[in-house]
């Protein structure tokens, strides 16, 4: 099981709502590998289109991805953690009028 953190609080309620779903995760079995997001070197994507060429790097920059991807790859199920802020989602940069 892989989990993707992506609240920049590091001792946030999406962290402590993190370790409880892993703590009852690995009670039944499960092994949880958890990447906190903010604390990566994680690059936006190029829109390069010269990605997938390589099966164990997919991603032509080479950044803390390389990480995730074999997590990512052998995970059943992969967890998205993201805080919500004023009770909806919010993208400043996406508003329309």
């Amino acid at each position: 099981m892989c989990i993707l953190n992506g609240s920049p609080r590091i001792n946030g309620n999406t962290k402590e709502l993190i370790k409880y779903f892993t703590k009852g995760a690995e009670t039944v079995g499960h092994e949880v590998t958890c990447f906190d997001l903010q604390k990566m070197n994680i690059h936006d994507c190029l829109g390069c289109c010269n990605g997938d060429k390589n099966e164990d790097s997919p991603c032509v920059q080479k950044d803390d991805m390389s990480q995730i991807y074999p997590v990512c790859k052998t995970s059943d199920i992969i967890v998205l953690a993201s805080p919500m802020y004023y009770w909806g989602h919010h993208n400043s940069t996406k508003m329309c009028f």
